[in-house]
């Protein structure tokens, strides 16, 4: 065999090698995990400039606050109504966060939200149909050990939350713990675009077991109280009054089934 057919066989069959090796396995995040944000410097590190709002933004959390002490109101309108945790605040409650790696897509279940997120992985971009929601349209690709998101298409009901919200997400293993480095980037709440880490440990034994139930009922005469003040100060509502009205009226017994 000549020496060119001989360096062209051996690239064939370093080829034929490459092609034949396993693809690198993805980072097992799947499981049960717990916000563990660290104190100290560690801390300061993770959490980098506090956010700095666009004077809108300002203004509007100024005249909630206002209403919320002239009526000495500590549960804000998202508790009072139960509203879902939404994005990007689902990443960050002290309640259970489970993790789980599937066919083309990573869902993520938080005890304190009945809406689960999906992050698809075989989504190249967000289709125009995606629905905004609360949790926002999240696609994402693993690049090495790095599980890099974007999510746009966000209802813009959250506070701080407008329907121009972009988070983009770098997720990654480093020792015992799971990081998720986030940016928010929303022209109508943040002056500039913000990051911030959170720190993620396993959970274990019990506590590793399962997400628990987690209910919120809402308080009807807290409901009616808070949209009272609302309308004092002159803010919009599309409350019903009527039909708050009927959650106080006990309901009818049912007649006895005809034999």
């Amino acid at each position: 065999m000549s020496a060119p057919h001989a360096i062209f066989s051996a690239g064939l069959a370093a080829l034929a090698i490459v092609a034949s090796a396993p693809a690198r396995a993805e980072p097992d995040i799947t499981g049960m995990w717990a916000l563990d944000q660290p104190t100290g410097p560690d801390g300061q590190r993770l959490h980098r400039e506090p956010p700095r709002f666009t004077p809108a933004a300002q203004a509007a959390q100024a005249e909630i606050n206002k209403i919320n002490q002239a009526n000495h109101r500590l549960v804000g309108e998202a508790h009072t109504k139960c509203w879902p945790t939404g994005m990007p605040g689902l990443m960050s409650t002290p309640f259970g966060i489970e993790f789980l790696q599937t066919k083309g897509r990573v869902t993520i279940l938080n005890e304190v939200s009945n809406l689960p997120r999906t992050i698809y992985l075989d989504e190249k971009s967000h289709p125009d149909s995606a629905i905004p929601g609360w949790n926002g349209h999240s696609i994402g690709h693993w690049a090495g050990d790095v599980l890099y998101v974007d999510t746009i298409d966000f209802n813009g009901r959250n506070q701080n939350v407008s329907s121009q919200m972009h988070i983009t997400e770098k997720l990654y293993l480093d020792g015992k713990y799971l990081f998720d480095e986030m940016t928010l980037d929303d022209p109508l709440t943040y002056a500039a675009p913000y990051t911030v880490t959170y720190r993620y440990k396993r959970a274990e034994g019990q506590d590793a077991s399962e997400v628990m139930e987690y209910v919120c009922e809402v308080d009807t005469a807290n409901l009616v109280a808070f949209e009272a003040e609302q309308k004092a100060a002159g803010r919009p509502s599309d409350f019903d009054p009527a039909w708050a009205a009927q959650l106080y009226t006990e309901p009818a017994a049912h007649p006895p089934a005809a034999k």
